[in-house]
């Protein structure tokens, strides 16, 4: 009788403990759906689902906390009832609530809970409150047209490089490192639109931040970087004369890759977390994009000649540059969270710095060094001792 009694003792301290010390990254409650996307004036009916209903005490009482604070709403939803869960024989434990948006922003609701232990970075409510749906279409819009310009903007080059049979007057150095800069924009990303750890590692960083990478972003990086290798192989089987990857270029290419290979194995062994170390990628991609058309610019400076560049590549990027810039500040005051337009440096400067460049080559292009006053000289592109700074051109006499 004494084993018995004990046995159903340890049983009950047993269930107690598996309740109150429950870990903290276990979910207990879950909010159906956990993502709300609405607009300032709509409703929309959520489900707070209790998880483990065999276990529970007679009651559970939930109070719902805003971005961690009890009953502060910052005056972005009504405030919401709490919630009490009763021992029932019924299987289903869901309760409802009515989030009403009344001002645009972004809020995190989570729970606590005297009688179980409530996870705020796995149970927790997401919502997005956007000042207008005409705002979130044209932040699409915009979104996808920048998409579209950026991405063909790869082919001008290209189809120049094809016509021409040759890559003479494309610098090296810009190819080089712009694949990198891209292959690192990829992995950025591919990983924060698609890993929801890292979401969350984001949104615990910047809880009312908005994601800043888009659906049109991972697609446009992957794109990016096979366009480049489309060039790179370009630059094997036509004409190139003696260009080359500079030994400058070779050095900034390494050191990157090895600052991205050690935090990479940082990472593995849990000493740096998963967000930071794509953003080390993002840094690395906005360092290349700092950098990367200063070659070029140089070369066409050297040969006092735009030839073999391609304007076509240089108008689209001057478009897409912009627009990338504008969805951002669209994005900002739509959600009324300019603090976001930082949370992705690398996006911000990438279409900033695009623009600026874009500009000295247009410069270049159409006032400095006007194609209509140059002929192609055969001779000189067939040359074995011309390199990347042997001028291409000579003015037609």
């Amino acid at each position: 009788m004494n084993a018995k009694l004990l046995s159903t003792v340890i049983f009950i301290l047993f269930l107690i403990n598996r309740t109150t010390f429950a870990d903290q990254s276990k979910s207990v409650i879950a909010f159906e759906p956990t993502y709300l996307s609405i607009t300032v004036g709509e409703s929309h009916s959520v489900n707070v689902r209790l998880l483990v209903p065999d276990i529970i005490p007679p009651n559970v009482f939930i109070e719902l906390l805003y971005d961690n604070k009890l009953t502060d709403t910052q005056g972005y939803v009504n405030v919401l009832p709490n919630i009490t869960f009763t021992q029932q024989t019924s299987i289903d434990q869901s309760r409802v609530i009515v989030i009403h948006a009344l001002r645009n922003g972004h809020l995190v609701v989570t729970g606590q809970s005297p009688q179980i232990n409530i996870s705020s970075m796995s149970d927790f409510l997401l919502i997005d409150i956007a000042r207008s749906n005409a705002l979130n279409v044209l932040i699409q819009i915009v979104g996808w047209i920048y998409f579209v310009a950026w991405s063909i903007s790869f082919y001008p080059q290209i189809i120049l490089n094809f016509r021409r049979q040759s890559v003479i007057g494309l610098n090296f150095d810009f190819l080089a490192l712009n694949l990198l800069g891209h292959s690192c924009y990829s992995i950025f990303n591919i990983c924060l639109y698609t890993s929801h750890d890292i979401q969350r590692q984001y949104y615990a960083k910047h809880p009312h931040g908005v994601l800043p990478v888009l659906l049109n972003d991972v697609l446009f990086s992957i794109h990016a970087v096979f366009a480049c290798f489309i060039t790179v192989g370009q630059c094997v089987f036509f004409e190139r004369g003696k260009q080359r990857i500079s030994y400058i270029a070779r050095i900034i290419g390494s050191i990157l890759i090895i600052f991205l290979f050690i935090s990479t194995i940082v990472a593995l062994t849990n000493r740096l977390s998963t967000l930071n170390l794509l953003y080390f990628y993002s840094y690395v991609k906005l360092v290349i994009t700092t950098i990367k058309y200063l070659p070029q610019a140089w070369m066409n400076y050297k040969r006092k000649s735009t030839e073999g560049w391609s304007i076509g590549n240089i108008l689209l990027d001057f478009t897409g540059g912009t627009l990338s810039v504008l969805q951002m500040f669209l994005l900002a005051a739509n959600y009324n969270d300019w603090s976001s337009i930082f949370g992705s440096p690398t996006k911000f400067a990438l279409g900033l710095f695009s623009v600026l460049f874009d500009i000295v080559f247009i410069v270049q292009h159409y006032i400095l060094y006007r194609t209509n006053t140059f002929i192609v000289s055969r001779t000189s592109l067939s040359t074995s001792n011309a390199d990347e700074y042997t001028p291409i051109l000579h003015r037609q006499s």
